[in-house]
C-alpha cells in the first residue's frame, strides 16, 4: 500500500516525518510540477507554433488591464484568444508584439 492510498484508506492516523524528510520530498514535488508544466508548454508549442500564455499571465505581461479589456481586444480581432477545452490563452508572440510596438492602450 502506497502512502496515498494509506491516507484515503486511514485519513485519522498520525505519521511521524523527519523534517528533512519532508523537505526533500516537497523538493522532488516541486521539481515534478516543474517538469510537468514545461512538458505541458512544449506541447502546446508543439501543436500551436507558440508558446500559449494563461489568461492570467497575460494581463500580467500587459499591465493587468481589467478583463473586459481582453474582451474587447478579442471582439476587435486586436488580440486573438486560443481556446482550450474552458480555458483561454494568447500566443506569446502577439503579446510581445503588442508590447514591442507599443500598440497597447490604456482601456
Amino acid at each position: 500500500m502506497n502512502i496515498m492510498e494509506l491516507a484515503k484508506t486511514c485519513p485519522d492516523i498520525f505519521v511521524s516525518v523527519r523534517l528533512g524528510d519532508l523537505l526533500d520530498a516537497n523538493e522532488r514535488l516541486a521539481r515534478k510540477v516543474r517538469e510537468e508544466v514545461e512538458a505541458e508548454q512544449q506541447e502546446r508549442r508543439e501543436r500551436y507554433g507558440d508558446y500559449l500564455v494563461p489568461k492570467k499571465e497575460a494581463r500580467r505581461m500587459l499591465g493587468s488591464p481589467d478583463p473586459s479589456t481582453l474582451w474587447r481586444w478579442e471582439k476587435c480581432g486586436y488580440l486573438a484568444p486560443v481556446k482550450i477545452g474552458d480555458r483561454v490563452y494568447y500566443r506569446e508572440s502577439a503579446i510581445n508584439a503588442l508590447i514591442d510596438n507599443k500598440t497597447i492602450k490604456n482601456s
